[in-house]
């Protein structure tokens, strides 16, 4: 799909160019919809998680997710400088002075992710 970017303004794009017909852009959604929906019926997924990592572009602007991602990461070198010994309410006190209003479980999700990549420091 990225191959042609510099096609032409006026050439016809090919078929795998990256054009999809709106049924089909219809029935994967359906799809992809209905297995995460089973997905949170079994237990395997958490709405709360699956909320926290999702941004619309209606309700957060571009400002506020790197906002939000800039006070996890200074969260996670507090943590790592204080060798792991916080208790939550203050990670997340920490956080929220920096962006307020912020959901308890976005920050979760993002030390978890931090915790995937790179491991505890202490």
């Amino acid at each position: 799909m990225l191959q042609r970017l510099n096609f032409a303004l006026d050439e016809e794009p090919l078929y795998g160019d990256g054009v999809w017909l709106r049924d089909w852009l219809l029935a994967m959604d359906a799809s992809y919809t209905a297995d995460v929906e089973r997905a949170f019926e079994l237990g395997l997924e958490s709405r709360a998680a699956a909320g926290a990592t999702v941004v619309l572009k209606s309700s957060l602007n571009g400002n506020r997710r790197l906002a939000e991602d800039a006070a996890i990461g200074a969260a996670w070198n507090l943590l790592c400088s204080r060798r792991g010994e916080m208790a939550a309410s203050e990670v997340m006190a920490f956080v929220r002075d920096r962006v307020p209003n912020i959901e308890p479980a976005y920050v979760r999700a993002g030390l978890a992710e931090r915790l995937r990549q790179r491991g505890a420091g202490w």
